[in-house]
């Protein structure tokens, strides 16, 4: 067993997503060689609970001491206002934008509908998304949603759950469209880790 403090910080390493324990011990005792690291990230840690917050639209991060509650995308007249793409993370979002193909808006989830936790669903900001697309159509009289969720069973299971949270606007609206990426992606592959032809092409070719 480590000491106390070296243990601590391994077990918070492990929650991260791919993080085993001795990765986490690796890192830790490399921190811990490099007494200027260490005092650097523990800077950074600090100003990023300090400094960082999440868009008011489509929670995004964003700079709290700028004094925005919309990011930039959210604030730029030059997108297209009524077009809506639904990601998981924001590297999904960072990944549309590197393809130039996509001019629309976004809603970044924060995750997924995880089978076993009940309450999963109430993360993702469903709530706010409804009222957003229900905006949009009484103002621009249409809107697309693209659902970007990964080709995985998670990811497939959230964009049909957010389909069923929808259904009472698609009735009322005629004008609301869902769509989804093509599957140029394959099966169980992550956006996060498309390349950008491939990730362009299943925009472009959206069901």
């Amino acid at each position: 067993m480590y000491p106390e403090p070296i243990q601590k910080l391994i077990d918070l390493f492990t929650k991260l997503p791919g993080i085993g324990p001795r990765q986490a011990s690796r890192f830790i005792f490399y921190i811990i060689k490099d007494g200027e690291m260490a005092s650097e990230l523990a800077t950074a840690l600090k100003e990023l609970k300090e400094k960082i917050g999440f868009c008011a639209q489509c929670f995004r991060t964003l700079e709290k001491e700028k004094g925005q509650e919309l990011c930039s995308l959210c604030r730029d007249e030059k997108r297209e206002r009524h077009q809506i793409a639904i990601v998981e993370k924001e590297s999904d979002l960072q990944n549309f934008e590197k393809t130039g193909a996509y001019r629309g808006l976004y809603h970044v989830l924060g995750g997924v509908i995880a089978p076993l936790d009940s309450d999963s669903p109430k993360k993702l900001h469903l709530r706010e998304l409804y009222e957003r697309i229900r905006i949009i159509l009484e103002k621009e009289k249409k809107c697309e949603v693209i659902f970007s969720t990964n080709p995985t069973t998670e990811g497939d299971m959230t964009a049909l759950y957010i389909e069923r949270v929808l259904a009472p606007l698609k009735e009322q609206f005629k004008d609301l469209k869902l769509s989804r990426l093509g599957r140029g992606l394959s099966l169980g592959s992550e956006l996060e880790y498309a390349d950008e032809v491939t990730l362009k092409s299943a925009l472009v070719n959206r069901k």
